[in-house]
Order: C-alpha cells, then sequence, then structure tokens
C-alpha cells in the first residue's frame, strides 16, 4: 500500500499544515475536524494522513503523549522546526 503522501500527491507545505495541526489536536487546542479545516485539507485527506502513519485517535493521556512525540518526530525527518512549537504543559 502506498502511502497516502504519495497517493494524494500531498505537497511539503500542506505535509507541514498537517503536522502543525495535528500538534494542536494533541494539545486539545483544536477538534479533529477543525484540524483538518486549519490544515487547508479535505477531512478524508487528513484522515487518511492519520491512519497512514497510525496516529492515535486521543481517548487518554496516553494517546496524547503518543501523538505528540509522533509528530514531532515526523516534523524533525521532514525538517520542520520544532524548537518554536508551544510545549504541553
Amino acid at each position: 500500500m502506498r502511502k497516502v503522501v504519495e497517493k494524494l500527491k500531498i505537497k511539503p507545505e500542506e505535509e507541514k499544515r498537517i503536522l502543525l495541526a495535528l500538534y494542536r489536536y494533541y494539545l486539545s487546542d483544536i477538534t479533529f475536524e477543525k484540524a483538518a479545516e486549519e490544515a487547508k485539507v479535505p477531512l478524508y485527506v487528513f484522515i487518511e494522513y492519520v491512519n497512514d502513519n497510525e496516529f492515535p485517535i486521543v481517548h487518554t493521556d496516553k494517546d496524547v503523549t503518543d501523538g505528540i512525540r509522533k509528530v514531532i518526530r515526523l516534523m524533525k525527518e521532514k525538517g520542520i522546526e520544532v524548537k518554536k512549537l508551544p510545549i504541553p504543559v
């Protein structure tokens, strides 16, 4: 199965927006639907990206921690600066 980035031809700037929106989602700043809207991608693209990269949906505190760690790891892999991200309390 091809990754959604290849399958849907997600551009690097779109992926950056998705990751930033996911970070806000895990901080409980926004809902899942609002995260897709802020990333400026259709909800189905956002869902496919989340599923493809095995991000957890928030049900527990562990999901939040795992999600934030995964977002930061992917951002570093993509060369996106993470130093300016708000730190979860």
